[in-house]
């Protein structure tokens, strides 16, 4: 008889009915007609946070094209019954942060649209387990509105199951199943008792957990989304090393090298893969500009649930910075005629320095788990990156510098071919030097850029933010300020295979079809083996990453040949 093991990831259909949240969001074509005026735009906000929230400082802009007709697709999440506006806003620096600068369209009733739905997820709710010496704990929870912390809803309290002792000596595993909506995030603490008195134990720095994982452990005051080790995980690390150069015109240099908690610990774990421009900026103590903290970011980040555990590499400028950075097909204005060597650079980046990453440590090198992040002349160097080369998937060009008087060629290179295959990150402050640095506004040329992405087929909410830092300045305090916003998108803690979501389950003696749920950032493959007892199987069909957050998928054993046991297994 033929049996199917679904070693990995056979988990139960949820019974519940109806659509719950979901991480997915599905572009929704939004236009007006309307002559905005003369420093006046229109964008789109409405009751849900992917369109503002009814806030007009947070809606989203739209473009114009021929006709007054301003339009855009914008990211909304599955399932949402949409009531929206449009608004009329001034786009001036010092009116576009403020929530009174809006001109509402229509005067009566909201407009309403439905966002198509996705399955429902293979789950219901969350699960949550709490490693710890406490007892009798009750988990205190609110489903946020949006992803910020501050954006709770009610609070509901739901008491632990006490399921057998921890991974150490005097800890106990609490868990807590089916609590709040899944697809969403989440606040939580827990409460409960130590020698008697009755504790509240929130995050690492002291505020409640905040994560959008819908399958998650708790342990030393850190959100896990696999099983850690029993001895716990060590803390974050950077090392320096010389990385020499092959590329014209470029030099070797030291780079630093940042390793997420349990690096040492998480031997069979590889990483997704962050470079950064002016590394000498990135990592204390920073350079006579300051520092972004691009550690400290990163490590509240992954400790609290909401960023994929990465490798972050600190590339440090050199004496030629803007030249270095500038795109090969632009003269540096400033530099005496000097030709842009952003293309030796990215050669210097791809063959010089990620190579050395790449053999050296444990990573993930594939186009969606490759970032670049840079501001200024960097931010001009990551979107150079994102468009100029097929290696980094992920971008966040931040305050970057677009000008036409500054990189004409390349704006009408990026124009000609309307590059799309990065997810990019986009940003500017409101004052300062954003404003006018040497006679260039980079604020102007940030909302031009977004235009043009908008034009190129990208979405806000799928595959491109938009952020203005208000109150921002050009400097590095900014930049470190926004970088966790930036991290949250390029790296998703969603995107990454989950085993928590993906139990194993003892083998079944069916046949002909089996469906099992499918789950984000997992490729999954059909393997058989002659005998239960043997260590090799076969793989008989397999299939691309999952993109999607859940689904499923039907496999027709009896179409895979006859004899031995089968198992489905996602890695």
């Amino acid at each position: 008889m033929r049996k199917i093991a679904c070693l990995l990831i056979c988990t139960a259909v949820s019974a519940a009915t109806g659509l719950a949240g979901s991480p997915l969001r599905v572009p929704v074509r939004f236009s007006i007609t309307n002559d905005a005026g003369l420093g006046y735009e229109w964008f789109v906000v409405g009751g849900h946070p992917d369109v503002g929230a009814w806030n007009p400082a947070l809606a989203v802009k739209l473009v114009w094209s021929e006709g007054n007709v301003w339009w855009g697709d914008v990211g909304v999440q599955a399932g949402t019954a949409l009531e929206y506006k449009f608004v009329k806003r001034a786009t001036d620096p010092g009116q576009i942060c403020e929530t009174t600068n809006a001109t509402w369209w229509p005067d009566g009733a909201n407009l309403q649209t439905n966002v198509p739905a996705e399955p429902a997820a293979p789950f219901s709710g969350k699960t949550v387990e709490f490693y710890s010496d406490m007892t009798n704990v009750s988990l205190v929870y609110s489903m946020l509105l949006s992803a910020d912390f501050s954006a709770t809803g009610a609070w509901n309290t739901a008491g632990m199951t006490l399921a057998g002792p921890g991974l150490r000596a005097g800890e106990w595993r609490h868990v807590a199943q089916h609590i709040g909506t899944e697809g969403e995030w989440m606040r939580f603490t827990f409460n409960g008792t130590r020698a008697g008195a009755n504790i509240w134990e929130g995050a690492w720095d002291g505020q409640d957990y905040w994560t959008p994982l819908d399958a998650l452990i708790v342990r030393d005051r850190q959100v896990f989304n696999y099983l850690p080790p029993s001895n716990g995980v060590s803390a974050s690390t950077i090392v320096t090393s010389y990385v020499g150069s092959t590329a014209a015109h470029v030099t070797g240099r030291n780079v630093r090298v940042y390793f997420p908690r349990g690096y040492n610990e998480n031997t069979n774990r590889r990483y997704p893969v962050v470079y950064m421009s002016d590394g000498e900026n990135v990592f204390p103590p920073g350079g006579g500009y300051g520092c972004w903290n691009a550690d400290a970011n990163a490590d509240a980040e992954i400790q609290g649930g909401r960023m994929r555990e990465s490798i972050i590499v600190g590339v440090p400028s050199s004496a030629n910075r803007t030249v270095e950075y500038l795109p090969h097909m632009d003269i540096d204005p400033d530099g005496g005629g000097s030709v842009g060597r952003a293309d030796y650079y990215a050669d210097f980046l791809i063959h010089n320095v990620r190579p050395m990453v790449d053999t050296a440590y444990r990573t993930k090198n594939d186009l969606a788990n490759t970032a670049h992040i840079g501001s200024s002349c960097g931010g001009l160097l990551s979107m150079y990156l994102g468009t100029w080369t097929n290696v980094f998937g992920l971008i966040g060009p931040m305050s970057g510098v677009y000008s036409a008087e500054f990189c004409p060629n390349y704006r009408s290179w990026l124009a000609s071919n309307r590059v799309h295959n990065a997810r990019v990150w986009l940003d500017v402050g409101n004052v300062g030097y954003e404003l006018d640095i040497d006679g260039l506004s980079l604020y102007d040329d940030n909302f031009g850029m977004y235009w043009d992405l908008l034009g190129f087929g990208y979405v806000p909410g799928v595959d491109l933010r938009f952020m203005i830092g208000c109150g921002h300045d050009h400097n590095e305090a900014a930049w470190g300020a926004r970088l966790p916003y930036v991290y949250r998108f390029l790296l998703d803690v969603r995107e990454e295979p989950n085993p928590l979501l993906a139990p194993a389950i003892a083998p079944t003696g069916s046949i002909g079809q089996v469906t099992f749920p499918v789950y984000a950032g997992t490729a999954y493959a059909v393997e058989r083996t002659a005998s239960l007892t043997s260590d090799e199987w076969d793989a008989v069909t397999n299939w691309s990453r999952e993109t999607k957050p859940w689904s499923r998928r039907t496999v027709n054993l009896e179409a895979l040949g006859t004899g031995g046991y089968f198992r489905v297994k996602g890695e």
